[in-house]
């Protein structure tokens, strides 16, 4: 008796860990962009207008100190989401890196570090990030275009005889920027009531 009770048990608990767990992953599904969202702003407007035709340019901040500062992009949401994945479309960045905003207040203290990515070759990069903290804030900073070494040559050859040559950084090309987070639950039952609904509205008119 006590083996069966223990046995029962055992398999009480084992149910309710795959249910939980099929629960978990079932709800994994990407959320919409959120770079999209009503109300989003960004430093590089071309980069979050849903048009991969567009081409914008990263700009250099104005507190940056330096011969050769580092281009960036700042979108900022009208609410806080928890980011869990970037995708970069651009034709010359090599090298970047993402930081997410702490809070509200614009200063370098406020920003963390979440992402460095060394190689981002391809076109688009997907970046998969967690985000410590939701955060209504994204910079992406660029570190390495492809047309870096020419617009050195370019200052150089501006510049000879007045200013030592030095290496220099060209701006950053954004086609579009998208962020996303995870649906919640909610959503994907919306998602899956809205699915449902078209399907026999489809039916229907099929039958006719």
């Amino acid at each position: 008796m006590y083996l069966k009770t223990v046995g029962f048990f055992s398999l009480l608990c084992l149910s309710v860990l795959l249910i939980g767990c099929a629960a978990l992953f079932s709800v994994q599904e990407w959320s919409d962009n959120y770079s999209l969202m009503d109300g989003v702003q960004s430093t590089t407007p071309q980069a979050i207008d849903g048009n991969l035709n567009t081409i914008g340019e990263a700009v250099f901040p104005g507190s940056t100190v330096g011969m050769s500062p580092a281009s960036e992009v700042v979108i900022t949401l009208p609410e806080k989401k928890k980011i869990r994945r970037i995708v970069v479309y651009s034709d010359n960045i090599v090298e970047f890196d993402v930081f997410v905003s702490k809070d509200s207040i614009s200063t370098d203290r406020n920003w963390t570090l979440i992402k460095e990515i060394k190689n981002a070759r391809k076109n688009p990069t997907t970046v998969s990030v967690l985000a410590p903290f939701p955060t209504d804030r994204v910079r992406l900073r660029v570190i390495k275009t492809s047309d870096d070494a020419a617009k050195s040559r370019e200052f150089t050859s501006k510049n000879i005889g007045f200013i030592r040559a030095s290496n220099r950084r060209a701006l950053g090309r954004f086609q579009e920027i998208e962020l996303y987070g995870y649906k919640t639950s909610e959503q994907v039952e919306v998602d899956q009531q809205t699915d449902q609904r078209e399907q026999e509205l489809d039916d229907l008119l099929n039958s006719e």
